[in-house]
């Protein structure tokens, strides 16, 4: 089971790790997904399934594979449906955090650029004149020597949104490959770096430094204000670590 950042009669929110889907991809079949695990929890009665009384779960919203952090599920199609029109009118917040290449002129901006999908393409998305109306607010969190840390606070909910936006500022997310990130290596970043006598090394992040990081909005059975956090993945942790002692800011 995955780490529990938030649970009521309607929801269940689960920290989700890097390298797995929210739910099953026809374009990778060999992906593993939540929902796959939840499935198979449900049909063998798994004790924490046993303990909820859960026949059912379904997820709110998908996540790409590579990101990680909140993964909302919902307890009844009910719930589902509502914070489906919830989410869907943009009556919440959610903020995300990426280490992108380059360094930003401003601390503060915001991205206005509409999001379509890539001809031939359909995993990929770009940002530009085509597409869906977008716009993401970005703010500087650290500086370091060519690499920065950025809040992301998405106004829309269009796919691969932060992503297509940052490549279109020219500010690419780290690991990305998809949209014109490379791999932290620590050999780029530590002077007197020594190999491994293979020569090998692995990055410091083998995926895109995406990570979802806060979920707001307004229960649509109770009213009330929720709030869900999830803190850093240990691996973004790792590199930010590695980024202040060999890459501070000049």
């Amino acid at each position: 089971m995955f780490p529990i950042l938030h649970e009521d009669a309607h929801f269940l929110a689960l920290d989700k790790m890097t390298h797995m889907g929210v739910t099953h991809s026809q374009l990778f079949p060999d992906r593993p997904s939540l929902l796959e695990l939840i499935r198979h929890a449900i049909d063998s009665k798994s004790r924490w399934v046993e303990k909820r009384e859960l026949g059912y779960l379904g997820f709110a919203y998908r996540l790409d594979f590579e990101t990680s952090g909140i993964a909302l599920f919902c307890k009844t199609n009910e719930a589902r449906q509502q914070i489906g029109d919830l989410l869907g009118a943009n009556q919440e917040r959610r903020e995300f955090f990426c280490l992108v290449h380059g360094t930003p002129d401003e601390d503060v901006f915001t991205i206005d650029a509409k999001i379509g999908w890539v001809a031939g393409e359909p995993e990929l998305m770009k940002a530009g004149k085509r597409g869906k109306f977008a716009q993401t607010k970005f703010e500087v969190i650290e500086r370091f020597a060519g690499i920065t840390l950025l809040r992301c606070l998405p106004e829309t909910d269009r796919k691969h949104q932060i992503r297509a936006h940052l490549q279109f500022a020219g500010l690419p997310p780290v690991g990305d490959a998809y949209y014109g990130g490379s791999l932290l290596m620590l050999s780029r970043l530590k002077k007197n770096y020594r190999p491994r006598r293979d020569g090998s090394e692995k990055p410091l992040l083998d995926r895109a430094a995406l990570h979802y990081s806060k979920l707001s909005f307004k229960h649509p059975f109770t009213g009330e204000p929720v709030e869900i956090n999830c803190e850093m993945a240990k691996d973004m942790q790792v590199a930010i670590k590695y980024l202040r002692k060999y890459a501070p800011a000049n």
